[in-house]
């Protein structure tokens, strides 16, 4: 938010030094370019609050953005968390076959052994 304002700031600046410049040096009389600053201060007048208006819609946006990313994050997370104990439990008879089917092949490798052995 910082950086927005700085940047916010410096193009306000920037205009008002630039438009000051490009007043005070024009070959124009005193009472012209007093209109023209008039002129200038309207027009920068309704630049800001249209950009007021557009950064307080665009802050609007973000923080929507931000509450809905957040609700989909707690939704993702809460199915995550439901596929996970779906698949422990769908795994949980296979688990104890493929531990019988090890033990098994453990018992023959050690009858190998033995039987090389002799």
């Amino acid at each position: 938010m910082a950086r927005s304002k700085s940047i916010l700031l410096g193009l306000l600046v920037g205009t008002v030094v630039g438009g000051a410049a490009t007043l005070l040096t024009s070959p124009s009389s005193g009472k012209q370019v007093r209109q023209q600053i008039r002129n200038n201060k309207e027009k920068m007048t309704d630049s800001v609050n249209q950009m007021k208006s557009e950064i307080r819609v665009l802050k609007q946006t973000i923080t929507n953005a931000s509450k809905d990313s957040a609700d989909v994050l707690k939704e993702v997370s809460a199915e995550l968390k439901q596929s996970v104990q779906e698949w422990q439990v769908d795994i949980e008879p296979n688990k104890e076959d493929l531990q019988k089917e090890l033990s098994e092949i453990e018992d023959k490798i050690k009858e190998l052994e033995t039987t090389v052995k002799q």
